[in-house]
């Protein structure tokens, strides 16, 4: 065979496998199954929501989250939303459901305000409790639930709402 049709034969083969080539599978994009103001509405027995709901988009974040919002836009914020809950004897329990562009960051958001500590719970794809508050991951969607107490009444308040929350969310990963 001549040198410049081994070439080309070869160089045909390089174009030819380049355009082949396997590239790594891209993280599937989680399609949200629910609006977050809907999973902050969910009912909870002998707990009641106080107010109305709050959505927020963009920089509103800033304004629900005292710190921390810039990270949350870096990592594919898309909307957030909040709810305070009350029951008969007046404690108060908080929730916050973020729900962000992906999963890498959601578990990224996760990892940072979990921190590793905290006692792992079976709720979502990951949990932490710790002291008065819970932060869960389900999909792409974050989950910060606070209590303003400590007892046993809130705490179990706090673990219902979480799975509550999960379920209507529908988002495992």
């Amino acid at each position: 065979m001549n040198p410049i049709r081994t070439i080309a034969v070869v160089l045909a083969f390089a174009l030819l496998s380049w355009g082949c080539a396997e590239s790594p599978e891209p993280e599937p994009v989680v399609e949200p199954s629910v609006s977050p103001l809907a999973a902050v509405a969910v009912p909870l027995d002998g707990w009641a929501l106080d107010g109305e709901p709050q959505v927020v988009v963009g920089d509103e974040l800033f304004e629900l989250i005292n710190g921390g919002a810039e990270l949350y836009h870096q990592l594919g914020f898309v909307q957030a939303a909040a709810a305070e809950y009350v029951d008969d004897s007046g404690r108060a329990i908080s929730l916050e459901v973020f729900e962000m562009g992906d999963l890498q960051g959601a578990r990224e958001i996760f990892a940072e305000k979990s921190g590793g500590s905290g006692e792992p719970l079976d709720v979502g794809d990951e949990a932490a409790f710790e002291g008065y508050y819970l932060n869960a991951r389900t999909g792409a969607y974050l989950i910060t639930i606070t209590g303003f107490e400590t007892d046993e009444e809130t705490t179990d308040a706090i673990v219902r709402l979480a799975e509550s929350v999960v379920d209507e969310l529908g988002a495992r990963s």
